[in-house]
């Protein structure tokens, strides 16, 4: 089966649909151009979250986003906290979640392919994210182009935001690194905002390895960044369907991988965010001082590719 681009319709919203033997995606270009499918046809799973209590809707700035987060795969720019900065009012999230994507262009030529662009306001950006789905893979293919309007430099964030639709069955995968609590209050594992090496926290018999997914009766929460991984990947690995999923991205451009796990602790969701950054911390104005901030000058692009490639949990550990 070759990849084809086609379009169709979830709740009432418009959809683009690219998809082969190995894989379906589902784009919804007026709702941040996110990802709301993701799914394996081969082991026959699909990976990407969706929330129960909050019905699928247009969003603008403004909204609180934990308020009305009904799931998806989306991107956060130009940051995440809201708050003042560089002399703009930033809105929660950023804006991206918020926007409509027009779609440029579809083909279904040498592979399956769709173009989404859009305008930023709260920032001056020209935005396209193209995704791409060739006929014998597994792997979606998101390339990004941020394109300053501004007359000024300006920092910002860039985001992955993808959570995964996770069982008990599930484990993390990352290839090491250093990892910290964003915040030790909000955590109900990691207790101290001491650096660790990821995935032992703790020692002996009270050690925790972060990798293993609990049930969501455990009631806990976690966010942590990650920092000097060995290998610029992320994922899941689902034990029960012998299924994987892997998110690849440009270390030079996304050095950072943030993860927000909640596992029943918080507002009774039980799912893992992958959030591959820019960035590290969420200050935009720590970021900075720290040399740790993304930046553009004025006419700068802002250009990095994401590959999500879903396969057998075996295929994940050669």
């Amino acid at each position: 089966m070759n990849a084809t681009v086609s379009r169709g319709s979830c709740r009432g919203f418009e959809t683009i649909v690219l998809e082969n033997a190995h894989m379906r995606a589902v784009i919804i270009p007026e709702l941040g151009g996110r990802v709301w499918e993701l799914e394996d046809r081969v082991r026959e799973r699909q990976w990407i979250w969706h929330r129960e209590d909050v019905p699928l809707r247009a969003s603008t700035m403004g909204d609180v986003y934990d308020d009305v987060w009904a799931g998806g795969w989306e991107e956060l720019f130009p940051n995440d906290a809201p708050g003042k900065f560089e002399g703009r009012d930033l809105p929660d999230h950023g804006e991206w979640w918020t926007m409509k994507w027009s779609v440029v262009d579809t083909s279904s030529r040498s592979m399956a392919s769709a173009c989404l662009s859009a305008t930023s306001t709260v920032v001056k950006a020209t935005c396209t994210k193209e995704f791409r789905l060739a006929n014998d893979t597994a792997t979606l293919l998101v390339c990004y182009r941020i394109r300053s309007n501004e007359v000024q430099p300006f920092h910002f964030l860039f985001k992955q935001h993808l959570p995964i639709l996770i069982t008990s069955d599930c484990r993390l995968l990352l290839p090491g690194g250093r990892a910290q609590a964003v915040d030790p209050s909000f955590s109900t594992i990691l207790k101290r905002g001491d650096e660790f090496d990821w995935p032992l926290v703790g020692k002996g018999d009270e050690g925790t390895d972060l990798r293993v997914i609990p049930d969501r009766s455990i009631n806990a929460k976690d966010f942590l960044y990650v920092r000097d991984l060995p290998e610029p990947y992320c994922g899941v690995e689902d034990l029960k369907h012998g299924a994987s999923i892997r998110m690849n991205f440009d270390y030079t451009k996304l050095p950072y991988v943030w993860l927000f796990l909640t596992y029943g602790g918080w507002r009774d969701l039980y799912t893992a965010v992958l959030e591959p950054c820019s960035n590290l911390p969420k200050d935009l104005s720590e970021a900075v001082r720290l040399g740790q901030s993304a930046r553009l000058e004025p006419g700068q692009e802002f250009k990095t590719t994401v590959a999500a490639t879903l396969a057998g949990v075996e295929e994940t550990r050669i």
